[in-house]
């Protein structure tokens, strides 16, 4: 008896099940050279099981119409896997790079995630692979020609009968919609025929004097963003749809391919166009978007490092300066701090040093001179004299701190080796007629 043959209990997974399950859960703690052991779908399995243990439980409405942005088409905020860690895997694993299933479950949420859809770092040329732009159209084409089908009760054999069980004229509409918003390009239009396809499409249409039942409404208005095919029929659009392409065709250099962007110079977007002829898979697209945005930085900071070059070497500078000490109204203020007498305006301006200039006083003094004059104007008294001393308030304090000058001041004078004294009090002349007092009795403090 084999192991398929034992019965399982319910509710209890196998241990191969159970083995996937921990290494899924712990996918991104391992390095990424013990996946080397691992075939290309024992790599797919676990992925996919990682994948199905972190899809959401609740799947709002608005989340499958979300395109781009942070939420996916099933609801998920961000990859199951970051790109960081699928490169380092995919580097030291080469037989892992080439797997379709891990590029359609993780590469193409990271280049959504990474790089936003209709985001600057992401033109439309480079929205969809290559191959899938390719399969897009080519499914177009064929459908185009079957919408103008007589419908078959019994299935064809080519297994096309969806297409002609499905409302013709919506299904028509959302081709003609992606149509007008795909840039186009002439490698697109040469590989996938969707240019004959079109043109053999109005031809047909045309044939039809009396449209049957189970033709699509060709001449509904179809209302889309673009002005140019705005307020037109459906075969209307087609029509100025082909017209455009044929003068694709016979143009030059990046007008050879529709979808260029406001910002995009002509050569990134011949770069643009020759990248995604690489991009086979997502993982590709990946890298180019990568390789696109670090170029991007590069000549971004050397734009602006040539900006600041042009800036500094255009800019006005003042090599040296020359004053002079008296412009203007120097003079007047000069005469406003310093009045008119001439020797104190020159004593304040000349005489360096510890002179002090002509005065014979040093800085200080000078400026409490000047001070001293400015005080006296404004109050309208006369200037004092540069002889002048105020009386020292030294002696004048040392005089009155007993407390008794009424008492002192009525006692008669006596005089004492010369110098006139009282009882309690002495007064001794000094020199240029200053007089200092003294206390003779001792006072208790």
């Amino acid at each position: 008896m084999s192991d398929k043959d034992i019965p399982k209990p319910v509710g209890l997974l196998s241990l191969a099940s159970l083995c996937k399950r921990v290494i899924a859960t712990n996918l991104e703690r391992y390095p990424a050279e013990s996946f080397a052991s691992l075939a290309e779908n024992e790599w797919e399995s676990v992925v996919r099981f990682k994948h199905k243990m972190t899809a959401p439980k609740i799947i709002t409405a608005t989340v499958s119409s979300t395109v781009g942005g942070n939420l996916f088409g099933d609801g998920r905020k961000k990859p199951v896997m970051c790109d960081k860690e699928m490169i380092e895997i995919e580097s030291k694993n080469p037989h892992l790079n080439k797997s379709k299933v891990i590029d359609a479950i993780v590469w193409k949420d990271c280049t959504d995630f990474r790089f936003k859809r209709g985001g600057p770092s992401r033109p439309l040329l480079l929205e969809l692979p290559w191959s899938v732009q390719v399969s897009r159209m080519e499914r177009i084409a064929k459908e185009l020609i079957l919408l103008l089908k007589e419908p078959q009760k019994e299935p064809q054999e080519d297994g096309n009968d969806d297409v002609t069980s499905l409302p013709r004229t919506n299904r028509l509409r959302s081709h003609i919609h992606i149509m007008i918003s795909a840039p186009m390009c002439i490698p697109l239009l040469s590989s996938t025929g969707i240019g004959k396809a079109v043109k053999k499409f109005i031809k047909m249409c045309k044939g039809y004097s009396d449209l049957p039942t189970w033709f699509p409404d060709i001449h509904s208005v179809h209302d889309i963003p673009n002005p140019a095919f705005r307020g037109k029929s459906l075969l209307e659009q087609t029509e100025i749809l082909l017209g455009t392409w044929k003068v694709m065709a016979s143009a030059s250099g990046a007008a050879t391919c529709t979808g260029r962007e406001r910002n995009t110079s002509e050569e990134q977007h011949i770069e643009d166009l020759e990248a995604v002829q690489q991009c086979v898979q997502w993982r590709d697209l990946f890298h180019a978007l990568n390789r696109r945005e670090q170029m991007t930085i590069k000549t971004r900071g050397a734009k602006m490092r040539k900006i600041r070059e042009d800036m500094k070497s255009d800019r006005h500078t003042v090599q040296a300066t020359n004053t002079k000490k008296k412009m203007g109204n120097r003079k007047l203020g000069e005469q406003l701090l310093y009045g008119d007498s001439p020797q104190q305006s020159s004593g304040a301006q000349g005489g360096g040093g510890g002179g002090g200039g002509g005065s014979g006083l040093s800085k200080l003094g000078q400026l409490r001179q000047a001070s001293a004059m400015g005080s006296a104007r404004i109050a309208g008294k006369s200037a004092p004299t540069t002889t002048s001393r105020p009386g020292s308030g030294f002696s004048s304090s040392v005089a009155s701190s007993s407390g008794q000058k009424r008492k002192l001041a009525s006692l008669p004078p006596t005089s004492v080796n010369g110098h006139v004294t009282n009882k309690n009090k002495r007064v001794f002349t000094l020199k240029d007629g200053m007089k200092m007092k003294l206390p003779n009795a001792k006072r208790r403090f």
